[in-house]
This record gives structure tokens, sequence and C-alpha cells, in this order.
């Protein structure tokens, strides 16, 4: 779900500066109410991360999509994600200058609103006019896409408005582990309904959202404003929040990548659809575990090695999992260790991007609100990694085809290997050159928003 600027997500941004839509910092010093904060950002995590990861089922199931039409529904994501960071920003304040009564909390409830209506639009296609089902759901994804990237900023600012230090991250912390649980919760609430009531499941998930709106009122109608106190924090943690920024971009390049894809790798494997979403589920649960431990076990502040071994244990789980397929074969034994294959890849890949994240979050706090506020630009570069996925899925389709023949399943496995290894190379290459660059004083990080 939430990104520190990023599933949802699937995506959660980082902790911004509290700051009404006006732009301006809000008097008001007492904090929103933490359990209310707690339980949007469970439900809402329910609905935002399911879709996100959880789309690519149902129009597997539902309408018969394969890797190109769910490689291009990614990019969809991908495409309306940057439009929705660059101006929901201005557009918000823009509304703010034209009305005294806009608020953040208003604003959230008119977004949980609006993405509760457009997932009742598929099961309504269903029962009205059969032939607008496929429209309806891209309909839906071109609404709630967007909607996503004005919902979690907002959450998040009214979690760390008026927290700061210990506080604020005990607070960070208990959201990390509340969101990514509901994730593991919703794909295996789904499964059940995958099969035969595909769009019941967005439907509910509508339900949800519309619920929400009663919940937001429980919320001041502004964030506190950002605590002004800062820790001392050692010089090094301005250079791996640049290097952890960089290879959020990465992170979230092979998640979407990978993502339109998991539909057919299980199928492929044999995998019953009633328990497609809960093998897949394997990556979310570890996550959680890992925000967990580095919740508890702070061995890993100020470290270099934990940036890389996230980058490295995305890379090599995202081979494991394109790869799997491979290894079923013929024989009996071959289904088991493809799945055994499987289940190691997608862990390995729970287990990087969770490092990711946390990295990038926990620095984003400890530099300071002047550092994590979240901005237009650097939620485009996370949407950059949503689509660059699924666009170096389609050049590998068009690699591993000839003529407008099918794809053969080897070449496009070997291609979608190579160009998202070489893309994550690339990408801690340039991490790598910037943070080095911040060690030595000599430039500011790409995405401090400042």
């Amino acid at each position: 779900m939430p990104a520190p600027t990023h599933s949802p997500s699937e995506r959660h941004p980082e902790p911004p500066a509290a700051v009404g839509v006006s732009g301006e910092g809000v008097a008001r010093s007492r904090p929103a109410r933490l359990w209310v904060v707690l339980m949007l950002a469970f439900l809402g995590s329910v609905g935002t991360g399911a879709v996100t990861n959880g789309i690519f089922f149902i129009t597997s199931s539902a309408l018969g999509y394969g890797r190109r039409e769910n490689l291009w529904m990614g990019v969809v994501f991908g495409v309306t994600y940057i439009a929705a960071a660059l101006l929901a920003g201005p557009g918000l304040r823009a509304l703010a200058r034209r009305s005294e009564r806009v608020s953040s909390r208003g604003v959230l409830a008119g977004v949980l609103g609006t993405m509760g209506l457009v997932c009742l639009l598929p099961l309504l296609a269903m029962q009205t006019r059969p032939g607008w089902i496929e429209g309806a759901v891209w309909a839906m994804v071109l609404v709630y896409s967007p909607a996503t990237g004005v919902l979690w900023p907002i959450v998040v600012s009214f979690l760390s408005g008026g927290r700061s230090g210990k506080g604020l991250r005990s607070a960070i912390g208990r959201f990390n582990i509340v969101w990514s649980f509901s994730l593991v919760a919703a794909f295996w609430a789904m499964a059940p309904l995958l099969e035969y009531r595909p769009f019941w499941i967005l439907a509910g998930l509508g339900v949800i959202h519309l619920g929400m709106v009663g919940m937001v009122f429980l919320l001041p109608p502004e964030p506190a404003r950002h605590a002004t106190g800062r820790e001392a924090h050692p010089p090094v943690y301005v250079a791996l929040l640049a290097l952890f920024r960089v290879l959020m971009f990465a992170a979230y390049l092979i998640l979407a990548a990978v993502n339109p894809l998991l539909p057919i790798i299980t199928d492929r494997l044999g995998v019953a659809l009633a328990w497609q979403m809960p093998v897949v589920s394997a990556w979310l649960t570890v996550r959680v575990g890992i925000f967990v431990l580095f919740e508890r076990w702070h061995g890993w502040h100020g470290k270099w090695w934990t940036p890389w071994v996230g980058l490295a244990a995305m890379v090599v789980g995202f081979a494991l999992t394109v790869f799997s397929p491979a290894m079923a074969g013929d024989a009996p034994d071959g289904g088991g260790i493809a799945l055994w294959m499987l289940l190691t890849g997608l862990s390995l890949m729970g287990v990087g991007v969770a490092a990711i994240y946390c990295g990038a979050l926990y620095y984003a706090m400890a530099v300071g609100s002047a550092e994590v506020d979240a901005s237009g630009k650097h939620e485009a570069v996370i949407g950059l990694g949503y689509t660059a996925g699924p666009l170096l899925g389609l050049m590998a389709l068009g690699l591993s085809s000839s003529g407008g023949t099918e794809p053969n399943p080897e070449s496009f496995r070997v291609w979608t290997i190579v160009l998202i290894s070489l893309a994550s190379a690339g990408i801690g290459a340039w991490g790598w050159r910037v943070a080095s660059r911040h060690r030595k004083g000599q430039e500011k990080s790409p995405f401090s928003g400042s």
C-alpha cells in the first residue's frame, strides 16, 4: 500500500509536513487520533492494495486477459498515477482558493466516495449491460488509480501531523504493519469469489470505501502542524536517504512488471484459481514480517548493506518468479519444484521491497520535515516505476515474438529477466552516484522536493 511517496500498491507517501489543501501550515497542534488513522489505513489498504495488485487476477478470470492486456492495464495504472501526482496538489490548492469551505478532511471524504462508486461500475454493468463490462472495468481503473494518488498523502499527513521523534516513528511503524497486514487479509478474502463472482469483489471494496466516508469525520478538518523539533542524525543519513529514494524507483518498477504476470504464472503452474491469490500473498506476508523485524530491531540503521541487499533480493526474487513455470515441465515433481521456486522468488521480493521501503521512510523521517515534504515530482518518479515496469514487459513480448506470432514463453521469460535486471542495475548505479555526491556534499538530492 503506502510507499514513502508510493501501493499501494499500492502506495503511500512518506510523511509530509502537515499542511492544509491551501498549502498553509495549520495552527492546530493536536494530532489526529491514531486509532482513526490506523483504521482508515487498514480499510483503505484492503481496497487500494487489492485493486492495484489484484485487478490482474480479476481481469484474467473474468475477461480472459493474458500477458499483453494485463501489461497494458499496468501501463495505464502508471500513467494515470503520474498525472495525479503532478496535478493533485496544484488542483487542490486552486480549489481551496475558490472556496474557504474546502478542507483536507472534505477532500478525503470526496475521494473515498468517488472510489467507492466507481468500484460498483463493473457489477452494475454485469447486471444491466453485459456488453459494457470491459469498458466499466477500464473506467474504474482510469478513476481509481489517480484517486489513490490523492488519498494516501492526505491520510499520511493526518498520521504525521503533530507528531515527531519517537512518537512519529512509533506511529509510522504501527501504520506500516497495519496497512501491510490488511493486504494479506484482502488477498485471502478475495480468493473464494475470484472464480465465480469476481465483480462482487470490486463491489465489496466499493462498499468499504463508502463506509470509510463516515469515519473521515472523526478526523479534524486539517492535519496538525508538523512538529518543529528535530533530532540530530549522522551526516550519512542524507546520502542514504538519496540512495533509498532512487531505489524506490527500481522496487516499484519490478513490482509493476511482475504483478500483471502473476495470474498467468500461477495458472501455468496449475494452481487452482481459488488458491492463486493466497499463493501470491507470500510476498505480502513476508513484507509484514520484515516490517515488524525492522520496527523492533534497529541494527540496520546507518548501514549501507540494507539498500543493496534489498535491491538484490528484488532482482533475484523477480527472476525466480518469472522463471518458475519453466521448471514445471511434464514430470510430476516438476510442478512441486516450480511452485517452491515461485514461493521463494515472491518471498525474496517481499524482503527486498520491505527493506527498501523501510529505509526510505526511516531516513526521510530522520533527516527532517523539510526533506520529507511529499512533492509531485517525487510522486511522479514512483509513477514512472509503475509505468516503466509493464512497458519493459511489453518490450519483452515484442522481442520474443516474430511476424506478429504469439511470443515464445521461454524467450519471453529470458527477455523479461534481462530487461528488468539491466534496468535495475542502471538505477542502482544512478543511486550510487547520487549517494556518493551527497557524501561529498556536491549535490542536493533530486527527490528532496525543494
